[in-house]
């Protein structure tokens, strides 16, 4: 929900509901008439409630699935369920001496990895290599590239360490991580009440970027303000640009010369200078004002693009859906959600910078299951993907989501989000009931026989959607499909259909040197982009 600086007052619902700067409580979800079925895909077998966090898909043609869990171990599963061993052990001696294998909440140990968008492109520079975010021990290996340490309105004084590395597969086994491949890319210790304070969250590759876009090879990933009490504090910090927390950041992660990373250049608060100048300007800053942005996804927007949803975990009132883009700011601490949240604390919008709220939200009165009645609880939102259901084309294209402790499954409108984002009103959103393995259509966390569910989404290449649970070591696939398939690079006009006219487009991208045809991502264009378009057409992708 977009509003200019002059702009924060009434805000109208999509539903006809008045939104104002002192709203603290949002429109109960709507009953939903589809049911999500999940079916058992595998299990893993490991130590009591490993807590399996993130499940992905490298993009190689190969239909597997990899599943991230707490306890430092990334599991290989084929497409039909059968394991195919552990892919990575960080607990493995000397692969990380500082790796920290705490499983109590969800983002220690080993939580998100992203798998490059170049993996599969034999010669590119992202080739084979897979990024993870794991704990460190405090002191760690290395001294943090962002400390929280010193801010004035830091949440406590108790740290964290999280540290983002990269791997490269094995050559001769590609079910095997070379572990002497690692490589650091960036540091952060949080300084809150806690070490779980609201530290880190998903890392992401837009998946609907080819190469030669601006967003391609570019990861995503969101850091909390470092604070998991309740409350309006006045955290500062959230609003300031001399730090990372409270933060989305985007970077180029594979090596720049004598740096770990890039920073790109359109980046809000990018100024070109030397990389961690210590100049008071995170040029890290994609977008700011949230308080724990636990989980990212991509819809296409009207223009093809990728358009980047954070899923904010909320404090006291709302659980968010936030449409972001580059230089957004979403309020916090000074709103929650769409509402006041601490007036002491400053908003920064430089020139360029938009307010932003949040494009659908859910409050903490919310029914498990259609028609139920609203009950009072803990949540925590945890979001999904752009989805369609194909036994039913009236459901259309929606973001499918959950929440962490009631383990309530919505959806809420692709359309309907992207409209609530560029008018300043609000989606609706839908609670669905879950049937598990042929059980009677109701609530998740009853049909497990668990208090807290612990649900999260993940996606394979054929645009299958998963859930997978930390309490219950299970991954179920839905019967709900990723609608937008990630991009075809050998579909160069974008029509739909691969034919000669894509090679047409292609070659006058290449007569014109236009960045377009470095279809192998090295940054020249030659010969081998010929290859490298060839395949990508052979292989129908």
């Amino acid at each position: 929900m977009r509003v200019s600086r002059m702009s924060v007052g009434v805000l109208v619902g999509v539903s006809g509901i008045a939104v104002s700067g002192a709203m603290a409580q949002a429109p109960d979800p709507l009953p939903s008439t589809t049911v999500l079925e999940l079916t058992t895909f595998a299990t893993i077998s490991t130590i009591d409630r490993s807590g399996a966090i993130d499940l992905d898909h490298c993009r190689d043609g190969s239909g597997r699935v990899f599943v991230s869990t707490n306890e430092g171990k990334i599991f290989i599963f084929n497409q039909d369920g059968d394991p195919l061993g552990v892919f990575l052990d960080l607990n493995e001696p000397g692969v990380l001496s500082d790796f920290r294998d705490v499983f109590r909440v969800s983002t220690n140990g080993l939580s998100y990895s992203a798998f490059h968008p170049d993996y599969a492109i034999p010669g590119a520079p992202g080739e084979g290599k897979l990024y993870t975010m794991s704990m460190s021990e405090t002191p760690g290996a290395r001294a943090p590239d962002y400390s929280g340490a010193a801010l004035p309105s830091r949440p406590g004084d108790v740290p964290a360490t999280y540290v983002i590395n990269e791997w490269t597969v094995d050559a001769s086994d590609p079910n095997r991580i070379d572990t002497s491949t690692q490589r650091e890319v960036i540091r952060f210790q949080f300084a809150g009440r806690v070490t779980d304070s609201h530290c880190v969250g998903q890392m992401m590759f837009d998946p609907y970027a080819r190469p030669g876009d601006e967003a391609y090879g570019l990861l995503y990933l969101g850091l909390g303000d470092m604070n998991s009490g309740s409350g309006n504090p006045g955290w500062q910090h959230v609003q300031d640009r001399d730090n990372p927390f409270g933060k989305i950041l985007r970077l180029d992660p594979l090596q720049n010369g004598a740096d770990a990373y890039r920073v790109p250049a359109s980046n809000f608060y990018a100024d070109g200078g030397p990389l961690l100048d210590d100049d008071g300007n995170t040029e890290e800053i994609y977008a700011w004002g949230m308080r724990n942005p636990q989980n990212l996804s991509f819809v296409r927007g009207g223009n093809g693009q990728g358009r980047l949803v954070v899923f904010d975990i909320g404090n006291e009132d709302f659980e968010e859906i936030n449409i972001v883009d580059n230089g957004d700011n979403h309020g916090w601490t000074r709103y929650d959600g769409p509402g006041d949240g601490n007036l002491d604390t400053v908003l920064r919008l430089p020139p360029g910078a938009t307010l932003t709220f949040p494009a659908a939200v859910y409050d903490h009165e919310i029914p498990n299951t259609p028609g139920a009645p609203p009950t009072s609880e803990n949540t925590a939102i945890v979001g999904g993907f752009p989805v369609v259901d194909p036994d039913d084309p009236s459901f259309g294209e929606q973001v499918v989501f959950s929440d962490l402790a009631r383990g309530a499954f919505f959806h809420a409108s692709v359309d309907a989000l992207l409209s609530a984002d560029a008018s300043g009103t609000q989606a609706d959103v839908y609670v669905m009931n879950v049937s598990v393995d042929g059980s009677a259509p109701g609530a998740f966390v009853d049909i497990l026989g668990v208090s807290r569910a612990d649900p999260r989404f993940g996606r394979d290449e054929a645009g299958r959607v998963f859930v997978v649970s930390r309490v219950i070591d299970t991954i179920w696939v839905a019967d709900l499909v990723i609608d937008q398939a990630e991009a075809c690079y050998a579909d160069c006009d974008e029509s739909g259909a691969l034919d000669v006219f894509d090679f047409l487009c292609f070659q006058n991208a290449f007569d014109m040197g236009d960045t377009k045809a470095d279809c192998d991502g090295n940054g020249s264009i030659d010969l081998f982009d010929f290859l490298c378009f060839q395949n990508a057409f052979d292989d129908g992708c």
